[in-house]
Formats: structure tokens, C-alpha cells, sequence
């Protein structure tokens, strides 16, 4: 029964997500090294926050409050100090007397960077750099990874207790392993969506590659490196839109040969004056059905006298 209740590889997509936020997780965190690595280059000292300031402008209906912040240091072996002032960061979380880690070049050290202690690895970073943004991106994969584990165990608990039931369709297939996904989106799947899908995947992607790449060439300030891998891992994950798009496509115009094959062999299928058209009619069937199908359906889009026997009425023009 666990088999045929659609939530058999519900772990498989589970792992999928996890797995994808592990990735989220992973990267923000080499990220945050490579950063401190960066500084470790460079030469600092500690200065400590004078001034934290927040205002508030207005650009038509939309409000927008920024925070600025002048940090006070003095460069190794001078008695001259000098002073960071930003108002373009998020320095919500950085409060007047806070002290700071300020690294510089020696030849230019009004030149200055300032970073904080980073709470998850311990390291300095750039405080002006927003890594806590991926980690509440990560949360929604995580979340839906959860989800389908949870999935899975209510079935598995519901059909111990005797809870759970197939659901039966009309005709000679009973959907028994429709997903409840499926239901939800009320058969209205499609490899012809799917595609459609992925292209504007594609575009989306690639938009914000270009973007990324664009203001790292352009950028002439500080702390804009992160633009440029940022950009290049946008426009490889972009890349595989169009490959998920070739392959499914040959996977799909492939089962449409081989169907209709097998039905110009069989010799039940003489009765039809045009089998041709009998053959992608019926085709066109069989693949509404499997759309509302998990992917690993029990059933096949293999050619098969159920399948005219389940369509015979949808064939009966050609006869």
C-alpha cells in the first residue's frame, strides 16, 4: 500500500532540498573565510564606532532608512587618527562603543575596510557585507525538505494505524500512486509548463548573473569581489534550464516514436482506417495520464493493448 500512495520517493525529494540547502549553507560559509582572508592580507588595527546615526528619506511612496556609522582608529606606528564614515551598509546590528576591526593598505591607511567578529565562524569579516541573507534563503529548500520527509512518516503512519485509503479513478487505471502534489494542482501538469518553466528559469538566472558580473566591472568600490563569483555561480546554475530542457524533450519525443511503433506493429490496430492519427491520438492520452503520474509511476508510456482498451471509445471516429 506504501508503494502505490505516491509517497514512496517522497525521501528522494526531501534529500534533494536538504541537500540544496546544505549547498546554501556551505558556500555562504567558504564565503565568509575567503573574506576574512582577504583582510588577513592586509594591515589593522581596532577603532571603535563614535557615531551611529539612521535616517530616513523618501523616494515617492517608498520609504527607505539607512545607517551610517564613523569609526575612529589610528594606523599601526602613527599618532594621526583617522575616520571611516559609511551611511551604505547594514550596520543595524552595530551600536556606538562597539569596537571593530579596521583593515587598510600601508601606503593608504584612511583607506580603510571595516569588519566584525563573525558570529558563525569566529573570523573577521566586512561589516558592510549582508551574509545573513542567504541563510533566510536557505530556510524555505530546508523547509520543503522537511516537508516531504514529513510527508513520507505520516503515510507510513497513517497506513500502520489503517488510516489511510487509495483513492480510485475512473476507467481501467485507478490513480493509486497519484501524488498528493498532483491532486493539488488539479492535472493541470505538463512537459509543455515544465518547459516553459525552465526557459523563464533560465532568463531569471542569467539576468542576475549579468547583473552580478556588470556591477563588479563597473563598481569602482570596496567590497564589490563578491559580485563576481556570485555572478559566475548564477550563470552556471542558469545552464541547467536549457540542458533539463534537451534531455526531457529527447525523453519525451523518444517514448512518442517508440509508442507509436509499437501501435503501427500490433495487429488490433488494423481495424483503424488512419492509424496514424489513431496512434497520436491515443499518444496524446496516454501522456495527459502519465502527467498526473509521480515519476516513478508504476505505469509506462510503453505502448500496450490496456491503453486502447482504456481509450477505445476516443478511437472510435478512426475505426
Amino acid at each position: 500500500m506504501f508503494e502505490k500512495s505516491g509517497a514512496k520517493c517522497d525521501w528522494v525529494v526531501g534529500l534533494v532540498f536538504v541537500i540544496i540547502f546544505l549547498a546554501i549553507v556551505g558556500i555562504n560559509i567558504i564565503c565568509r573565510f575567503n573574506d576574512n582572508r582577504k583582510l588577513e592580507k592586509m594591515e589593522h588595527v581596532q577603532g571603535i564606532v563614535t557615531s551611529r546615526q539612521t535616517s530616513e528619506s523618501w523616494i515617492g511612496s517608498r520609504r527607505l532608512i539607512s545607517d551610517s556609522i564613523t569609526v575612529e582608529y589610528t594606523p599601526e606606528g602613527s599618532d594621526t587618527k583617522c575616520y571611516f564614515d559609511d551611511s551604505d551598509g547594514p550596520y543595524e546590528f552595530i551600536h556606538e562603543g562597539d569596537i571593530l576591526g579596521v583593515y587598510y593598505e600601508k601606503k593608504h591607511p584612511d583607506k580603510a575596510i571595516i569588519a566584525k567578529v563573525d558570529w558563525l565562524t569566529g573570523k573577521y569579516v566586512k561589516a558592510d557585507v549582508n551574509y545573513e541573507a542567504a541563510l533566510i534563503v536557505s530556510i524555505f529548500p530546508l523547509g520543503i525538505g522537511v516537508f516531504f520527509f514529513a510527508e513520507e512518516l505520516t503515510v507510513r503512519k497513517n497506513i500502520k494505524k489503517g488510516k489511510f485509503k487509495l483513492k480510485k479513478s475512473d476507467g481501467l487505471y485507478p490513480d493509486e500512486n497519484l501524488h498528493e502534489l498532483a491532486r493539488m494542482s488539479n492535472y493541470k501538469r505538463s512537459w509543455i509548463g515544465a518547459w516553459i518553466g525552465m526557459s523563464l528559469l533560465y532568463v531569471f538566472f542569467m539576468f542576475i548573473g549579468i547583473a552580478a558580473i556588470t556591477a563588479f566591472v563597473t563598481s569602482t568600490e570596496n567590497g564589490s569581489e563578491g559580485a563576481l563569483p556570485a555572478g559566475i555561480f548564477f550563470i552556471i546554475m542558469a545552464q541547467g534550464a536549457p540542458v533539463t530542457v534537451f534531455f526531457t524533450a529527447r525523453f519525451v519525443l523518444g517514448k512518442k516514436r517508440n509508442f507509436i511503433k509499437g501501435f503501427m506493429a500490433d495487429n488490433a490496430t488494423l481495424v483503424y482506417k488512419d492509424r496514424e492519427k489513431a496512434a497520436n491520438v491515443l499518444w496524446k492520452h496516454v501522456k495527459h495520464f502519465m502527467e498526473a503520474e509521480t515519476m516513478w509511476s508504476r505505469y509506462k508510456y510503453d505502448y500496450s493493448r490496456l491503453w486502447l482498451e482504456k481509450y477505445e471509445d476516443k478511437l472510435e471516429k478512426f475505426k
